[in-house]
């Protein structure tokens, strides 16, 4: 009868601890997102490699507006996530207007852009209430492209 007990102990002890247990979060940089979140920014952003090692280049009116998007996200207090996206997808488009870029360095960043189009979209229309997913695709942005 003692083992039977201990064999039952062991297993609600056993059984208690695998429950507590989940998934970890992954933690990529600054930005800490769920699996989730991280398997999405990542098929958003497949394709997307370095040129032999080194950064693409991109254009002064294109640097000047991922600039101008970062410092909206980091600026960026209360839940108006709604105009957040509209200013972001205004300088999105700005960015598109401008743009001159041809080869290799603008199919690079037309990744990322077009992760950014979709983001900014998802804000704009209340479906994105945090800014992870915005702050990985401007991560990428400054390990990827250069002046």
């Amino acid at each position: 009868m003692k083992k039977y007990f201990y064999f039952l102990f062991a297993l609600v002890l056993f059984s208690c601890a695998e429950e507590g247990t989940e998934e970890p979060e992954i933690v990529t940089g600054t930005s800490h997102m769920d699996q989730e979140t991280y398997t999405e920014t990542e098929e958003a952003l497949e394709g997307l490699r370095l040129n032999g090692g080194n950064k693409w280049k991109v254009e002064q009116s294109t640097h000047d507006g991922m600039e101008e998007i970062k410092s909206l996200v980091v600026n960026f207090e209360g839940e108006e996530y709604k105009e957040l996206g509209k200013e972001i997808k205004g300088t999105l488009k700005t960015v598109i207007d401008e743009c001159t870029m041809t080869g290799e360095d603008h199919d690079q960043f037309h990744i990322v852009l077009k992760a950014m189009m979709k983001e900014s979209k998802a804000l704009k229309k209340g479906k994105s209430t945090d800014l992870v997913k915005m702050n990985r695709y401007l991560e990428m942005y400054d390990k990827h492209f250069e002046l």
